[in-house]
């Protein structure tokens, strides 16, 4: 996208890409993270880069409670108007509500004019109804009934932070109104950018030194050894360090994985889900590439970007195999450690996938999938070997009853091991520690065996 130095016309063409992603993200299913990261690349200016981000990820963050405030000025239902409008009528919104550095003249002046310029909604009388519901939401602004939280909690937390009504329920059943009002608000909350540095190729604070060179402003996660926090930004694809390899983008729970299994340099590794490759390389860089990772996944399109992850942080010990991780059809070999990172909701994520939301998976279709990988997987593991299971996921189906379950069949074979923290199980939650919520358990096979 060109640059322009007027800075009216730079929030119009951010604004028109954010439209475009928040009608794909409603209309198609897509994954707003995946068309931000493609997007983002066409833009140089951080400005630019930053409200288009600001705009879909906010909207989709808060989209019950911007229709909600919407709907009073509304004499038609959301669902009955064109994506780009229900999407600039949101963003507008968005921006009237929550962005308070931008004038409201300028916001809602600026929705009129992109109305004006979208093929899809610009032959109608929109512009006029997107002027006249922007003003109304302006001079309204917070000044609305809410539902009444003692009489319907669900509701109200449903509305005030934006999750579906059948999954407050769900855990305000589970955790009570308190503790699920928190986790509510931090799923709400901007995700930092967190990046794990490539220790084949370089140190951490020879790269951040090399970030802070470029004014970036970065810190080290203490926690954990490989993990830097960037501050307010986004777009790294187009950094020369990291087209270089010296960094992949890994969030803090994700990178604890490699760590619980405990991998070494020379051990045979098996990844059984192992696309797009995050977890699968950082093994490969605590192996320090040596040994052989066998990574796995169903769809051969999604190996691809395990290798071209492999290729450019330098790593050549990771051999991608086709197969359904459910029957792993040829693999007979046993290997010292295992991984069964499932597919899962993704409910622990919806700080940086609000697009979820949006979706209602089949829990129970999830955990015999789940069980069915812990079964096949763990007959791979070599007596005294490890295995892992771990989802980015919350929910008590997909955690907790996955592993006792797989355990009734296991249990006599199998050790399960403290993760180093006094506990043998590990659940991170997202209002605790302000990372995706996760869930790790690992086990020995045949506790009095030994791994080399």
């Amino acid at each position: 996208m060109e640059n322009k130095t007027n800075n009216n016309s730079l929030e119009i063409n951010a604004r028109q890409m954010a439209v475009r992603i928040l009608t794909r993200v409603e209309k198609e299913g897509a994954y707003a993270n995946l068309l931000l990261r493609d997007s983002l690349d066409e833009i140089e200016d951080p400005r630019d880069r930053h409200l288009v981000s600001s705009l879909v990820n906010g909207v989709l963050k808060n989209k019950l409670l911007l229709d909600y405030a919407l709907r009073r000025h509304l004499k038609s239902p959301m669902s009955s108007f064109p994506y780009e409008l229900r999407a600039l009528l949101r963003m507008g919104a968005f921006q009237l509500l929550f962005l308070t550095k931008i004038p409201a003249f300028a916001a809602i002046n600026e929705s009129v004019n992109l109305c004006k310029n979208i093929k899809q909604i610009s032959g109608h009388n929109y512009p006029a109804l997107v002027n006249g519901v922007l003003r109304r939401t302006a001079e309204e602004g917070w000044d609305f009934a809410w539902p009444d939280k003692n009489k319907q909690p669900w509701r109200y937390l449903s509305i005030r932070y934006s999750h579906p009504e059948w999954l407050v329920k769900r855990w305000l059943k589970r955790w009570g109104a308190e503790e699920t009002e928190q986790l509510l608000k931090a799923n709400n909350e901007p995700s930092a950018t967190i990046i794990r540095v490539n220790t084949l190729k370089t140190g951490r604070e020879e790269l951040i030194a090399k970030l802070q060179s470029l004014n970036l402003k970065c810190t080290p996660i203490d926690r954990l050894p490989e993990a830097i926090r960037l501050e307010d930004f986004s777009g790294v694809e187009g950094l020369d360090v990291f087209k270089g390899g010296l960094f992949t983008v890994q969030d803090e729970s994700s990178q604890l994985v490699a760590h619980i299994l405990g991998v070494r340099p020379g051990q045979r590794v098996l990844d059984t889900c192992s696309a797009p490759g995050g977890k699968t390389t950082h093994m490969a860089q605590l192996m320090q590439n040596k040994g052989e990772i066998v990574a796995v996944d169903i769809n051969p399109q999604k190996l691809k970007l395990v290798e071209q992850l492999a290729g450019r942080l330098g790593i050549d010990i990771i051999k991608t195999v086709e197969s359904d991780a459910r029957k792993l059809e040829g693999i007979d070999d046993k290997f010292d450690r295992v991984l069964v990172d499932a597919p899962c909701s993704g409910w622990g994520t919806l700080r940086r996938n609000p697009e979820i939301l949006l979706k209602n998976p089949n829990l129970e279709d999830l955990f015999y999938q789940q069980l069915s990988l812990l079964h096949s997987a763990s007959s791979l593991v070599k007596e005294g070997g490890v295995m892992v299971y771990c989802v980015c996921s919350i929910t008590k189906q997909e955690t907790r009853e996955v592993v006792k379950e797989w355990e009734l069949d296991k249990g006599k074979e199998w050790e399960k091991l403290d993760l180093g923290t006094g506990e043998r199980e590990m659940i991170i939650w997202p209002h605790q520690f302000l990372s995706d919520g996760f869930f790790a358990v690992a086990w020995r096979k045949n506790g009095k065996g030994k791994t080399k």
